[in-house]
């Protein structure tokens, strides 16, 4: 007689920071991350700015030993404020909702602990809710509202 095989559990999410060998990786995220991004009311002025940005520490989300996330987290240096920024994360559309971007975000969190930080930023475009909805979730709240405007060149 056979007996039923029980199904093996998915591996939980996991959050890392990357390696140099996960550069690729990184950057088919990343341009996946900026075309979703620049749909978005605000996306593409934000995509430009994220372009010309330095890239601070990168952590990799994965399940199992797929990359399915990551996130960009720019720690201060000598003399800037004690306050850590979470510049980009993203996580496929498929692999939302299992708990990626809560390990991507902790894992931000522990390292700006460990350099001794004392806050966390990051940035949600208006109307993205689930954006905005995730990081309430995880305990941080709007403080500023960014408004901007165009100008003629020369007026």
């Amino acid at each position: 007689m056979d007996l039923p095989v029980a199904p093996v559990p998915p591996a939980p999410p996991q959050a890392r920071v990357a390696l140099d060998g996960d550069e690729a990786a990184v950057e088919a995220l990343r341009r996946r991350c900026h075309d979703e991004t620049r749909t978005l009311r605000g996306g593409p002025e934000l995509v430009a700015e994220l372009q010309a940005t330095a890239v601070g520490s990168t952590v990799l989300g994965c399940l199992g030993a797929v990359p399915v996330g990551y996130a960009l987290v720019a720690l201060p240096g000598p003399g800037d404020r004690p306050g850590a920024r979470i510049v980009e994360l993203w996580v496929e559309p498929d692999a939302r909702e299992v708990g990626v971007g809560r390990a991507l975000l902790e894992q931000a969190r522990r390292m700006a602990v460990a350099a001794g930080c004392t806050a966390i930023d990051s940035v949600a475009l208006p109307g993205a809710r689930s954006t905005k909805n995730f990081f309430e979730d995880h305990g941080m709240t709007a403080r500023a509202i960014v408004v901007s405007s165009p100008l003629e060149q020369g007026a």
